[in-house]
């Protein structure tokens, strides 16, 4: 049944509905079909008595029925109660009606000896509704489906700023005749030349999908940057766990036709009945879309064996709490500090999913060594900026200018992990370990104006040179690596996946086996015996700070004195000869410091009114051993005061309540 056919937008094309599941008779190629009736157009037009409702329609409507229209934060368009085409659509569609019921049956006409009021009826075979397993079935409640009979003109396109002007868009899609997006637009119900009536087929010449999608859509970054691993990657199903993909023909295990790339935005949107509601994600919370493929099924690195480990990032335990929110000036789409009392950690916050490319941040061993800048896996996510006070000041949330696409990771992280987020009321330390009642402003702990700090921001203010007698010293080679006093950390060069395997294990922080979210240990006991594989000695020789590998000089450290017991290489006496932690005089929370090296006053504080609180001298979980009732800087201490490469005994050891602590309450170096 070749026809020209008007479609309901009013676009001439040509079609044979005959041989697509909308042709209801009895010879139609579908399960769902009259028992007898052999006309084909009969079941949506009708040349007589049809509805006002254009084009000579024959199927009844929905008497007054209300549907739940497609809402966003992000929308900027309104969509209202169906109209026009769509309203046409959902007759069949949303389920209410059957789908044989008609204005004007076969063989009614007045002029047959029937009266007015009988035209209408139902044909046989088809009395019942569209049936809840349909996939087409659409309901009511349109939250999951793509929104319809809304105004799509340029002041919308330019508003949104990711939307192709009306006239712009292809001669397959346009809105209807009074400018409005309807399902028509998208849909041609005379001919599933392509899948599900679709005006284009899924993919373009050059295999990229959701070509539909694309015609309007023109998401920021996509395809703009370079090896887009959700735009490029050819990376297939192994038919491990649950499908990740929905679409028909591009959704099975060990097939090139099944990819990212061909897939598209359907990999994680999904236009109708989507499980996620608004935003049409394809699964029911942001963290399963991602999971679906991020689970070593697909994606070469497995995210979901990290955030399972028993210490991470509780994107598994926040669902469905992140929502952004469209920024009416810039058109960004992002989280606003106004909801961020409402804390959570979902993929997005941290990754923008249209703009991520391959590319992690580059660890000590890497050549060129570290770097604070963001890594292409964090392209298009937004952060903010401190403006920085003086040592160990505080910042008022009002003190962060808001960054559209990060450019260091620390700006990525602060926008959770400092007074950005909380203000000076913290929320709790999640995992309740002792000493960390909450957590703490990572902005302050990080700020380049303090005495000491490790270098996140930028270089740390340990230029590893000590000058003795008029005599400079350059103590470089204590650092391991490629790392050197210039060097700049991420975040993720210390919190990542603790099994560290480099190209296969995801680098950040998405979980881990050891507290919190580190990518090796680091506690009370790091610098003891049997340590070696601690957290520090991945950027700083264990050789050189505790003595117990190759033999050193007091040139090795800062913390050296010409002359001395041992050299004169106090790190390494006191860590291997008297057998003490870093935790006795550097910070528990090694981010930075008030004083110089990280130091901090960590006597007892029934012992020592002046020492720092919890967590950064960490005495609720200090190791207590030779004999020792305390031990750490006290606060009478001037360690400011004193230049590298010229300690004295005295500088620490001395009579009375100001000595450092080593041996039982006083004793030497």
């Amino acid at each position: 049944m070749g026809l020209l056919l008007t479609t309901l937008s009013g676009v001439a094309v040509a079609g044979d509905v005959s041989a697509t599941k909308h042709n209801l008779s009895a010879s139609g190629p579908g399960t769902i079909k009259a028992t007898a009736e052999q006309k084909v157009c009969i079941f949506c037009h009708t040349p007589h008595l049809a509805s006002p409702d254009t084009p000579l329609w024959n199927h009844a409507l929905p008497a007054g029925q209300t549907y739940n229209p497609y809402v966003s934060s992000t929308l900027i368009a309104a969509p209202g109660q169906p109209t026009g085409a769509s309203k046409l659509c959902l007759s069949c569609h949303d389920g209410t009606i059957a789908l044989g019921s008609v204005l004007n049956m076969p063989g009614r006409n007045r002029w047959e000896g029937h009266a007015v009021g009988e035209e209408s009826g139902v044909i046989v075979g088809l009395e019942a509704a569209m049936p809840g397993t349909s996939t087409a079935l659409l309901g009511t409640d349109l939250r999951d489906d793509h929104p319809v009979s809304f105004i799509y003109n340029d002041t919308l396109a330019i508003e949104n700023g990711e939307l192709v002007l009306p006239s712009e868009l292809s001669d397959s899609i346009k809105p209807d005749k009074l400018g409005y997006l309807q399902c028509t637009s998208c849909h041609d119900p005379h001919t599933d030349v392509n899948p599900m009536f679709l005006r284009l087929a899924s993919t373009d010449g050059a295999g990229y999908g959701a070509q539909l999608c694309r015609t309007c859509h023109t998401k920021e970054y996509w395809g703009t940057v370079t090896d887009q691993p959700h735009r490029e990657s050819l990376a297939e199903w192994n038919g491990a766990g649950t499908n990740p993909w929905f679409q028909d023909g591009h959704n099975l295990a060990n097939d090139g036709n099944s990819t990212p790339k061909a897939n598209a935005c359907f990999s994680c949107h999904q236009p109708h009945n989507g499980g996620g509601g608004t935003k049409l994600l394809a699964r029911d919370g942001e963290q399963e879309v991602c999971l679906a493929c991020h689970n070593g099924n697909v994606a070469t690195k497995d995210i979901e064996a990290s955030v399972n480990k028993f210490y991470a990032h509780p994107m598994l335990v926040t669902d469905g709490v992140h929502d952004a929110q469209r920024d009416g000036v810039s058109g960004k789409v992002r989280e606003t500090q106004a909801n961020l009392d409402n804390r959570h950690a979902e993929c997005q916050d941290c990754h923008n999913p249209h703009a991520v490319s391959a590319g992690v941040s580059p660890g000590p061993t890497d050549t060129g060594g570290t770097s604070n800048l963001a890594s292409n896996v964090l392209r298009g996510a937004w952060g903010v900026e401190p403006s920085w006070p003086g040592n160990w000041g505080m910042l008022n949330d009002t003190d962060y200018v808001e960054v559209d696409d990060v450019v260091y990771q620390y700006q990525l992280c602060m926008k959770c992990h400092s007074s950005y987020a909380f203000g000076f009321s913290p929320p709790p330390e999640p995992e309740g370990t002792p000493g960390y009642d909450s957590l703490t402003d990572q902005a302050k702990e990080f700020n380049p104006n303090n005495a000491s700090h490790h270098a996140v921001v930028g270089p740390g203010k340990n230029d590893f040179i000590m000058t003795v007698s008029g005599v400079p010293y350059d103590y470089s080679s204590s650092l391991v690596s490629n790392m050197t006093a210039n060097s700049t950390l991420a975040c993720t060069d210390c919190h990542s996946d603790s099994d560290d395997i480099p190209g296969v294990t995801p680098k950040g922080p998405h979980g881990s086996d050891f507290w919190p979210i580190l990518v090796r240990e680091w506690g009370p006991t790091t610098g003891l015996a049997g340590t070696s594989s601690h957290l520090c000695f991945k950027c700083h020789s264990w050789d050189v700070y505790t003595g117990r590998g190759a033999a050193t000089t007091w040139r090795d450290t800062g913390f050296s004195g010409d002359g001395m017991m041992s050299g004169g290489q106090l790190h390494a006496w006191h860590v291997g000869s008297r057998d003490k932690p870093c935790m006795s005089c550097h910070s528990a929370l090694p981010h930075g410091m008030e004083r110089r090296a990280l130091l901090v006053y960590g006597r007892d504080p029934l012992v020592d009114s002046g020492a720092d609180p919890e967590p950064y001298n960490a005495q609720s979980r200090k190791i207590l051993m030779d004999g020792d009732t305390d031990y750490g800087i006290h606060s009478d201490t001037n360690v400011d005061s004193i230049q590298s490469g010229n300690w004295q005994k005295s500088d620490c050891h001395g009579p009375g309540v100001g000595s450092c602590s080593m041996m039982g309450g006083g004793g030497g170096m």
